[in-house]
């Protein structure tokens, strides 16, 4: 039986696919998935997946690139799904939608399984949605696998990251992994989601002042004025500057393999939700997440140790830096035991 996952969403979305993948695959299917230049990497070297289809959404093409190519390419992906003639086709979104349901109907699938409470003549098996704020989005996924008869539990994510790329950023920054390496992700798209440069300068300085560690600054790359990719690295430099801590270390991630392999050199790791949180999560990091307007039932780190900050007024600014600084503390201690606290619990660690 072959099976199609059409992941057109971010990157955090089609990490939480995964365990719908491992389950699929331990079923007996032959999993596919189509994706986009923008998500594919946190697919590859997964076992789970037979080939994946990589199409380019139109504002994703490159300074001096062709419409036309883009099409051209996208019509040879619609041809080799059409010939391999695959037994179904899933959706992989928390609700679907006439663009992801396209593909789907390109594939020629007989089966089309998807998530939502709409009808659609193409949708064989449309899974009904549950409560509002009442299941994490792998489980809603694992709902997609009952009328495939799949009753497997969700397991954890599953993310490779390339061991040549990680022993080369190690080389060239002086990663020393006997020291405690700590993450540090500065990025969120969401204006409530953006932890201020302040908090992140003195948080900081309370690690480095516990004594020899390593802190590895992460963000996205790019300018911030960019209409297609907002980046970060001026407020990268603005806080490398004001920490001035010799164990401060800055890695420009240019592409998502190289933000895999930096991620998989840290401990632990603070960040706000979004797609980098679940690379972290995937990667099996121990995480300090924080979260002001996104919903934490939802997108929580999956089966990994973490503390959940719910910000006041649902705004990262009223997250304090010790109230992250004690979270640290307290995975280092409890380790891989660390319980996976809720956000009413994660406020009051001191």
């Amino acid at each position: 039986m072959k099976a199609l996952v059409v992941c057109r969403d971010n990157i955090g979305d089609t990490l939480l696919t995964t365990p719908l993948i491992n389950a699929l695959a331990n079923g007996g299917f032959s999993v596919d998935v189509l994706a986009n230049s923008y998500n594919a990497a946190v697919l590859t070297g997964n076992p789970d997946i037979f080939r994946v289809h990589v199409y380019k959404k139109n504002h994703h093409r490159a300074r001096g690139e062709s419409l036309l190519k883009i099409l051209l390419h996208r019509l040879r992906i619609i041809w080799d799904i059409r010939r391999i003639h695959y037994d179904i086709a899933i959706i992989a979104k928390s609700r679907w939608d006439k663009r992801v349901l396209k593909w789907c109907t390109l594939s020629g699938a007989p089966k089309i399984i998807a998530l939502g409470a709409v009808p659609h003549p193409a949708i064989t098996e449309l899974v009904p949605l549950p409560a509002p704020h009442t299941e994490h989005l792998v489980q809603l996924f694992h709902r997609m696998l009952a009328p495939l008869g799949i009753r497997d539990a969700a397991g954890p994510l599953h993310l490779f990251a390339d061991p040549a790329k990680v022993a080369a950023l190690a080389q060239q920054y002086g990663i020393d992994n006997q020291l405690p390496i700590l993450g540090l992700q500065i990025s969120a798209r969401r204006l409530l989601q953006r932890w201020p440069e302040s908090h992140f300068v003195a948080l900081a300085q309370m690690v480095a002042a516990l004594g020899p560690c390593q802190i590895i600054l992460l963000w996205s790359p790019g300018a911030e004025d960019n209409p297609t990719h907002p980046g970060d690295d001026t407020l990268a430099a603005r806080i490398v500057a004001a920490c001035n801590l010799p164990c401060l270390i800055p890695i420009p991630t240019r592409t998502l393999e190289e933000l895999i392999g930096a991620m998989q050199l840290c401990g632990r790791v603070v960040t706000s939700d979004g797609g980098a949180m679940h690379i972290a999560a995937g990667l099996g990091k121990s995480i300090v997440a924080l979260f002001g307007d996104s919903d934490p039932v939802c997108w929580a780190p999956w089966q990994v140790p973490y503390i959940l900050l719910a910000a006041p007024e649902n705004n990262v600014v009223n997250i304090a830096p010790k109230e992250v600084f004690q979270a640290l503390q307290h995975l280092a201690e409890k380790g891989e035991d660390a319980a996976i606290l809720q956000p009413e619990s994660a406020l009051n660690l001191g």
